[in-house]
């Protein structure tokens, strides 16, 4: 191999490498390719073509009438919006000049050098309790139920962190990880003394496990007919979510725990009150889960907590709840534009953990127990009823990209033909 081409491949993989950390990462599969046209561009290529999927990554890059097409494939990945952070920084202020390989590879050694996961064991356990203490507060399971919660989904968090670290099967993770939450929240509620009415409230415990950023990403991808990353990324979240709201079907069954109760929001001043607080502890907990730094968290927490609020007064004023959910995610992706350029953070890595809230956990808990017991007829009521939820949130943030954000929205490409600040590209 002539020197010419060894430093076309080489190139190629620095490209090929900062696309598969921002993969790797959990970032939509629009921002993975910009990111690794602007590196193409910033090395000195006349072309990019970039495909992405789920974990993988293919690249062909084209100079002249040359090209050298590079290939990769990960595991699963996972979410660090830290990273994402990182690396979106590097591909928009250093990749705005012609950059060699090796200056290239020098920044991306010192991302990676960042610690990951960004919060250790306790801090990640303690964020799975306190987020999902949050959502039984929003359900109405009761402060007492909302303290066994905590302490359940935490015991659920360390199983799962375990388990991951030995390479166990996603969804094994996932059923182990339900398991004992589920588990653990019934038989603290077993041994002490508490009104067995709030044992409905362990469907809160397993709500850490509901992959809110997969599956609103995945939406950011299919919304752009980005199919190859969004479709794959679509069904990996509705696996996790079956299989944990089976797990929890099945330990509801044994233990004759009955259906968590549908109730209408309280239009209170203390219900409002504690939403709030909810809402902020919840959004900043699951921030801390995908490896936000402080900043992100407490955005994230603000943001969520005003819209879900806002969300809250709607429901209680008789509003449905898709359109709640709809317009609080709208505000939520206005806002989140304003809030990410304000604090010089990528807007998903805000948008996506206010928006976790307002899933209907115990909505989606409640239809798959119909199934489970042949009820398909309330089932289907309910799953619907999940489902509008869920692709109204995805509409409301598909509506706030468009209206601020003109690159997403008009699909502009990435300018080859652009001329960069340092040295010239090479012919």
């Amino acid at each position: 191999m002539t020197q010419h081409h060894s430093e076309m491949a080489a190139e190629a993989n620095t490209c090929l490498r900062l696309g598969g950390l921002l993969l790797a990462s959990g970032a939509a599969g629009y921002r993975v390719i910009r990111a690794v046209k602007r590196c193409a561009r910033s090395l000195g290529f006349d072309n990019a073509d970039v495909l992405v999927g789920f974990n993988t990554i293919s690249c062909t890059f084209h100079r002249g009438e040359e090209f050298r097409t590079v290939v990769a494939d990960m595991p699963v990945p996972g979410v660090n919006a830290s990273r994402i952070e990182a690396l979106e920084s590097t591909a928009h202020s250093l990749l705005a000049s012609y950059r060699t390989a090796d200056e290239i590879n020098a920044a991306l050694d010192e991302i990676e050098r960042i610690p990951t996961p960004r919060w250790g064991l306790r801090v990640s356990t303690a964020a799975a309790g306190f987020a999902c203490a949050g959502f039984a507060v929003l359900n109405q399971f009761g402060y007492l139920a909302a303290a066994l919660v905590c302490l359940a989904a935490a015991a659920g968090q360390l199983v799962r962190v375990k388990l991951t670290h030995a390479h166990f099967n996603q969804l094994g993770v996932t059923m182990a990880a339900a398991l004992v939450a589920s588990v653990s929240f019934l038989a603290l509620a077993a041994v002490l003394p508490v009104d067995d009415s709030i044992a409905p409230g362990f469907v809160a415990s397993v709500l850490f496990l509901i992959p809110g950023f997969p599956l609103f990403s995945s939406f950011v991808d299919l919304a752009r007919f980005d199919f190859t990353a969004g479709i794959p990324r679509l069904v990996f979240a509705l696996e996790i979510i079956v299989v944990t709201m089976l797990t929890v079907s099945v330990v509801a069954m044994l233990s004759g725990t009955p259906e968590a109760p549908t109730q209408a929001v309280p239009d209170t001043l203390e219900f409002f009150l504690g939403g709030a607080v909810a809402s902020f502890v919840s959004v900043g907990c699951f921030a801390l889960l995908f490896n936000s730094s402080r900043r992100m968290a407490l955005s994230a927490a603000v943001l969520g907590m005003l819209a879900n609020l806002g969300r809250l007064v709607l429901l209680a004023a008789g509003v449905r709840s898709f359109l709640a959910a709809f317009l609080a995610a709208l505000a939520i992706g206005l806002a989140g534009s304003w809030l990410g350029r304000a604090t010089g953070v990528p807007r998903v890595t805000v948008t996506i953990p206010a928006t976790l809230v307002m899933i209907p956990g115990t909505a989606i808990y409640a239809a798959v127990h119909s199934f489970a017991i042949s009820d398909i007829t309330d089932a289907l009521t309910r799953f619907t009823e999940v489902t509008f939820v869920v692709l109204f949130i995805a509409g409301g943030l598909a509506v706030a990209r468009m209206l601020t954000d003109p690159t997403w929205a008009f699909s502009r490409y990435i300018d080859f033909d652009a001329e960069l600040d340092g040295v010239p590209r090479r012919e």
